[in-house]
């Protein structure tokens, strides 16, 4: 998504949300006992309406910055590398490896013939998802059925602001 000049006026924050900002900042990372707690709790309700803001502000810059590399990476891609100006240079180009249709059961079976790996190096290296996936199985019915064997590692959270 392209995020015009005009759009970037979104980007300038009223007084409510900096203050709900500050507010913010003064408090992160503040060990709160029960009563610090609650009255935590009293002043950022207070400040609802700015945080709402505060949070579409981030997310107007979120997509601003990606529309900024979008069209960055476009500029830069026209020429070759030694029409680049100084102090701006591609990566080297790296890929993603897949197998294709039906070979990863093939180049397994090679590597375990060939004394490379073994059938349990290779289980060991598959994932929760991949087997499952394999099997044709929901996340539940695995868990159902593995439950001692499968080790849940939750996600970070998503805040959601509306």
């Amino acid at each position: 998504m392209i995020v015009t000049p005009e759009e970037l006026k979104n980007l300038v924050p009223s007084e409510k949300a900096m203050e709900a900002y500050r507010f913010a900042l003064a408090n992160a990372g503040i060990e709160m006992d029960e009563e610090i707690t609650a009255e935590f709790i009293i002043h950022r309700n207070a400040r609802t309406e700015g945080f709402r803001e505060l949070d579409d502000v981030g997310k107007c810059m979120e997509k601003t910055a990606a529309s900024i590399k979008e069209v960055l990476k476009h500029t830069y891609n026209v020429g070759t590398d030694e029409d680049l100006p100084d102090g701006v240079k591609w990566s080297k180009q790296s890929y993603t490896y897949a197998f294709d249709e039906g070979q990863a059961r093939v180049i397994a079976q090679s590597l375990i013939d060939s004394g490379l790996t073994t059938k349990e190096q290779i289980f060991d290296a598959v994932t929760v998802t991949a087997m499952q996936k394999a099997a044709g199985i929901t996340t539940d019915k695995m868990l159902e059925l593995f439950h001692d064997g499968i080790v849940i590692k939750p996600n970070e959270r998503t805040l959601t602001i509306k």
